[in-house]
C-alpha cells in the first residue's frame, strides 16, 4: 500500500481476510481482542489488538473491523461482508455492486479507480412510479393477464 489517502476512504478487497481500518476515531462498539496478526502485501508483519464496527456513507454497517493503526488505507473484505451481510457482490470492469441477497437492493458499490475498487456511498432510495392506473388494472398487468376487454 503506496501513497497516503484519506482516513474516510474504503477499498473493497478481494484480498483481505478482514476489514481493517486505521481510523480509530469513527468505531463503535471498540473491544480489545487478543493479539491478531496481520501480513501486508509488502512482506511486513504487524498485530491487530481491537476490533469494533463502523457505519460508512450511505449508511452501510461493517462489523468485527480490525484496528490497524498502521495502515494508509481502510479495506473491505469481499468474504467477510458477504458472510456477515448476507449479500452478493459482483465486479465489472468499471464498477463493484454490492446488493441483499433476498431483495437485491442495492447497499453499496464500488468504482474502479488506479487500479482499485473505491467504495462510494449509496443512499437508499424509495420510489413509487405510477401512470393512474385502476389497481385491479395495475395486478392484471403484474400479472401478464390480458385486456378485461378480451373475453
Amino acid at each position: 500500500m503506496t501513497g497516503e489517502r484519506d482516513t474516510n476512504t474504503w477499498i473493497i478487497n478481494i484480498g483481505v481476510s478482514n476489514h481493517m481500518t486505521r481510523n480509530l476515531n469513527h468505531m463503535h462498539e471498540l473491544r480489545d481482542i487478543q493479539s491478531c496478526p496481520i501480513g501486508l502485501s509488502n512482506g511486513q508483519h504487524i498485530t491487530s489488538i481491537k476490533k469494533g464496527s463502523m457505519v460508512l456513507d450511505g449508511g452501510l454497517k461493517l462489523n468485527n473491523v480490525l484496528y490497524v493503526p498502521e495502515l494508509n488505507c481502510n479495506l473491505i473484505s469481499v468474504s467477510q461482508m458477504m458472510d456477515e451481510l448476507k449479500c452478493v457482490v459482483q465486479f465489472t470492469n468499471k464498477l463493484c455492486v454490492v446488493q441483499d441477497c433476498i431483495s437485491r437492493t442495492l447497499i453499496g458499490a464500488g468504482e474502479w479507480r488506479d487500479e482499485l475498487y473505491f467504495l462510494r456511498g449509496v443512499r437508499n432510495v424509495i420510489a413509487y412510479k405510477t401512470d393512474g392506473l385502476h389497481s385491479m388494472d395495475l395486478w392484471h398487468k403484474q400479472l401478464g393477464h390480458p385486456s378485461l376487454k378480451i373475453t
